[in-house]
């Protein structure tokens, strides 16, 4: 069993893996890489990202529960190598992402657009396996734009849910109560319920908060709207997999 980070304090890990190199997008004009940022509720500060993918890969961490915590390019790895006269050098390769959570091994992530067969990247790959297995961590290649359509819809749909607002503190216990005895409830029909006390559009920013949070449950293979069918769960089922914590999908 890993450690519950529930209980451990962070500072130390945030000293250790600070950004060890910044975000850039010099080369834009030639690679159209997304250069942006976004505010993390789960780490509680600006995220930066040079690549969709790797923007993807971090919005599924966000919604995944049992992450507790990641550090965006965490690490300085040496990458050993021969050159051609046959001394032997290294250089220094910075990974996307180092993930912590409950129940999982802490792994090192390279978010990728696609699989990639070069003598560089089998260099790097060995050698992360290598720095991994020194902390007894893993290390993966995941490709997050590889996912299904609706998948990818569905985790950008729910992180613009994650932070909570005031008024989700008077109807979140009576909306967890309505879906326990709903049976094959749909958002639009949990929503509506509720048509005498407030209007239902009110509502349903609440309940979209409470699956983004993972009290609530959706089929996350199908683009999620106000008939989406949900039901009381945690949508770390789904997820996990697909983060490939739970398995090797998409993965090199």
């Amino acid at each position: 069993m890993y450690k519950n980070y529930d209980q451990i304090g962070w500072k130390e890990e945030e000293m250790e893996y600070f950004p060890k190199r910044k975000v850039n997008n010099n080369l834009s004009w030639k690679i159209h890489h997304i250069k942006g940022s976004f505010y993390s509720n789960k780490m509680q500060r600006t995220i930066e990202y040079e690549s969709m993918g790797e923007c993807l890969f971090y919005f599924f961490l966000e919604l995944a529960g049992q992450v507790k915590s990641y550090y965006v390019q965490p690490l300085e790895i040496e990458v050993p190598f021969m050159t051609e006269d046959g001394d032997k050098k290294h250089w220094v390769h910075v990974p996307d992402v180092l993930v912590f959570g409950d129940s999982i091994k802490p792994t090192i992530f390279q978010i990728k657009e696609a699989p990639q067969e070069s003598k560089k990247h089998t260099l790097i790959n060995r050698a992360c396996l290598r720095y991994a297995a020194t902390r007894e961590w893993d290390y993966k290649v995941i490709y997050p734009k590889a996912l299904p359509e609706e998948v990818l819809y569905n985790i950008k749909f729910l992180n613009g849910f994650l932070k909570k607002r005031k008024s989700y503190d008077r109807w979140t216990q009576e909306i967890n109560y309505r879906l326990k005895h709903m049976k094959e409830v749909t958002i639009h029909d949990l929503a509506y319920s509720f048509v005498t006390k407030i209007n239902p559009l009110l509502i349903m920013p609440n309940i979209y908060y409470l699956i983004a949070n993972g009290a609530i449950d959706i089929d996350i293979t199908k683009k999620i709207n106000q008939f989406s069918e949900i039901r009381l769960n945690r949508l770390d089922k789904q997820l996990l997999p697909y983060l490939n914590l739970d398995g090797d999908i998409f993965a090199g």
